[in-house]
């Protein structure tokens, strides 16, 4: 099947960051490991949390009211995924942040997608328009798509008007989305033109905000030398007018424009990097709200790889307040967001965490915590990227706190 892809989605087909390569193990370190992988594996079965679903398909609450259990204390909860089209990641996902709404205070929802884009989503929302209805090609398309997705974007309407109501922004620093590529730079001008009308007012600015609407546009063809200091210039400085005038949004935009810029021109990617920086503001924005963030899991690990991410920079500004999750499956298949066909979960490696509960849970789902877990000299491998790549257990802890681990992984079911 042959997939025409719009500029929005073509956007997002690069993901920057990728996790670590396959552990290899030395054939005479065996016994020792054997030893270590066996100890971690009866840890692991005497203290994970196992959830049930029915066969409505509906999640036991008890399941995840201990699971909240596990995050008492923790502000900010990241909920990652290997790949974008996993639909029963998708589903769970969005019952734990609705569970969490309702019971534990979380109020403050933070999705991968334009920063611009979902706060004019939201407003619209708040004046009665439907989430559901405005996402496609607004919101990532595979979140904007997917059945299991928009269940969420229902409940957040549904919200809205109740005494607390579950607030959406968007924490991506690229803006791809319809309303940014039609609306962006006038509403840029107007907050600029409060600080510096003068500057607004003049040829250079009409050719700067040409510029950017080129960026905004996609554009991936550089503009000469001397166009290109020149704009990369004014861009600061309309980075620093925002920051003098405490205009937090406009200047997080304006960030993002300039790494948005220099991605599409493959002169850097700081994108993750940028990503983080507006989470953390966000998180100061709201000061007294909990916040679930979701995206990718490279993304939200608390080291990057290879580059700042977003977690990172998360996880520096908030030290244990910032809890992340990664998620796995035992088998099943999902669906690939590069051209929106069904892959295969690979087959589970010998004394993977994976098979360890394929041969030792009946649960729909199961959740383990590092916490405690002998996890430094161990090898065990968990799927980390795409069901294909893994990791050792020896690195869990560097980049996130704990896993859930699905029976089925199932595709997205996606209807554009």
């Amino acid at each position: 099947m042959q997939i025409q892809l719009s500029p929005f989605i073509f956007a997002f087909l690069l993901l920057a960051l990728s996790p670590a390569q396959s552990h290899v193990i030395n054939p005479k370190e065996n016994l020792r490991d054997n030893s270590q992988n066996l100890n971690l594996k009866n840890k692991i079965i005497a203290h994970h949390l196992a959830i049930n679903v029915d066969s409505t398909g509906q999640i036991d609450n008890k399941g995840l009211a201990d699971f909240a259990k596990k995050i008492d204390g923790v502000r900010i909860l990241a909920l990652g995924e290997q790949t974008h089209g996993a639909g029963s990641v998708f589903a769970l996902k969005t019952e734990l942040i609705k569970y969490l709404h309702q019971h534990h205070d979380f109020d403050l929802f933070i999705l991968e997608s334009g920063m611009y884009d979902v706060r004019e989503i939201y407003q619209q929302a708040k004046e009665g328009q439907s989430i559901k209805a405005l996402a496609p090609g607004n919101i990532f398309y595979m979140y904007a798509n997917s059945e299991e997705v928009t269940p969420l974007f229902e409940y957040i309407n549904a919200q809205l008007k109740t005494e607390k109501p579950l607030t959406m922004v968007g924490f991506d620093s690229q803006h791809t989305g319809g309303l940014a590529l039609s609306n962006l730079v006038s509403d840029l001008t107007n907050a600029q033109k409060k600080i510096d009308s003068v500057w607004v007012s003049s040829q250079q600015w009409q050719e700067f905000t040409a510029q950017i609407q080129q960026v905004l546009d996609g554009a991936t063809v550089r503009f000469d030398e001397e166009q290109e200091a020149i704009f990369f210039s004014q861009l600061n400085k309309l980075a620093t007018s925002f920051q003098l005038h405490d205009d937090g949004f406009w200047l997080r935009i304006s960030k993002g424009l300039i790494a948005q810029a220099k991605r599409q021109w493959q002169i850097a990617d700081t994108r993750s990097q940028e990503m983080g920086e507006n989470i953390k503001w966000w998180a100061e924005q709201y000061p007294d709200k909990k916040i679930i963030v979701w995206a990718h899991t490279w993304h939200l690990t608390k080291e990057g790889n290879n580059q700042i991410n977003a977690g990172k920079v998360v996880s520096d500004a908030f030290g244990e307040e910032y809890y992340m999750v990664h998620f796995t499956g035992e088998q099943g298949q999902y669906l690939s967001y590069l051209d929106l066909t069904n892959k295969k979960v690979a087959t589970a490696k010998q004394g993977s965490i994976e098979q360890l509960f394929s041969n030792k849970s009946h649960s729909a789902i199961n959740y383990v915590e590092n916490n405690q877990l002998p996890l430094k000299e161990s090898t065990m491998d968990v799927f980390a990227n795409d069901y294909q790549n893994t990791l050792p257990s020896s690195q869990w802890s560097t980049y996130w706190d704990g896993m859930f681990i699905l029976k089925e992984i199932t595709s997205a079911e996606y209807k554009p």
